[in-house]
């Protein structure tokens, strides 16, 4: 599967031009998905292509405060899951030469070193957010990783091509599908038989409490808010589900894995508080508070977050499912 050393990576492309024009004539004739956004994306020194994102509620949150909030906080990020991300490249076994996927690339840290490990193969970063696959370029030309690519694209509906990738990871970017079987039936699709696919996801919320310790918690116990229902980021808690998710997909060897691992979320309590102050959540419930709500609200979090204080920085447990399979 792999392509010549130093080439280019045409073979890593998904004959945009067609698909898209296909799904342009569909879209504006209203037989597209029926909740479809088109969107374009500009690649350097490319022409302008576009692509269908169904899942339009995700595309919109991660091309808005959540994608910026991700660009602005993504050193943080990489170093809390640091751990985490370097179990999930080891199961993913990339050897070299490899075409490897990866989904929900973010601002491309996984894409990055799978493009490594696989040296003279190619690795491709898939995201719905164009300012996070604008970074993710970036980042990567800024690092002279040349054998590594990233594309704006919803992964449910994306037009891969049949068997062309060895490898499908994701470093906690698969949660947020609106039709996982789709997106999974369509990942096994781009995998060669035998292929392996690797995935992180977060277990219960109440195992993770970096997501339980925050505004809208505090604004909960005080009175001031309520808790809306489980996060789109736990959707695939459930063992179980997944399994069957990835069985009804066409994969085989499902294994889950328990990852568990501390996570250096903030310096101190101050930085990990402002962290949390700025995140599009808090902003949301602060904006509708008077100054002494916010002030209590505030101190609420403080005292929530002092519990995991320690002279190394803000340490939380991360608990996170591993999951590995193959194409059958």
């Amino acid at each position: 599967m792999a392509s010549e050393p130093g080439g280019s990576l045409p073979d890593l492309h998904w004959s945009l031009a067609g698909n898209v024009e296909h799904e342009e004539q569909a879209y504006l004739a209203g037989t597209a998905h029926p909740r479809a956004e088109f969107l374009e994306d500009v690649d350097a020194g490319r022409c302008s292509v576009a692509f269908v994102a169904v899942n339009a509620e995700q595309s919109e949150d991660w091309n808005g405060a959540s994608g910026r909030h991700f660009i602005e906080q993504r050193e943080r990020h990489e170093r809390m899951r640091g751990g985490l991300t370097a179990r999930l490249l080891a199961a993913a076994q990339i050897q070299d030469g490899e075409n490897v996927l990866d989904i929900g690339c973010g601002c491309g840290d996984a894409t990055i070193l799978a493009a490594r490990a696989t040296g003279s193969g190619h690795a491709l970063g898939a995201d719905l957010s164009r300012i996070q696959v604008a970074e993710a370029r970036r980042l990567a030309a800024s690092a002279g990783v040349t054998n590594a690519r990233f594309e704006v694209a919803d992964v449910q509906v994306q037009p891969f091509q049949a068997g062309n990738f060895d490898v499908v990871l994701s470093n906690f970017g698969v949660m947020f599908f609106d039709d996982p079987a789709a997106a999974f039936a369509n990942l096994r699709k781009a995998l060669r038989r035998g292929g392996r696919l690797a995935f992180l996801c977060w277990r219960a919320r109440d195992e993770n409490p970096f997501f339980t310790i925050g505004f809208a918690e505090a604004a909960a116990v005080l009175g001031l808010g309520e808790l809306t229902g489980p996060a789109a980021a736990f959707s695939l808690a459930d063992s179980g589900r997944v399994g069957a998710l990835l069985s009804g997909a066409g994969f085989g060897g499902i294994e889950f894995a328990k990852a568990d691992e501390p996570m250096l979320i903030g310096c101190d309590v101050a930085d990990l508080l402002e962290y949390e102050r700025a995140s599009p959540g808090a902003t949301e419930i602060l904006a509708g508070l008077s100054p002494a709500q916010a002030a209590g609200l505030a101190r609420q979090v403080r005292d929530c977050l002092m519990a995991y204080a320690s002279p190394d920085g803000v340490i939380m447990p991360g608990a996170a499912w591993l999951v590995t399979a193959q194409a059958a």
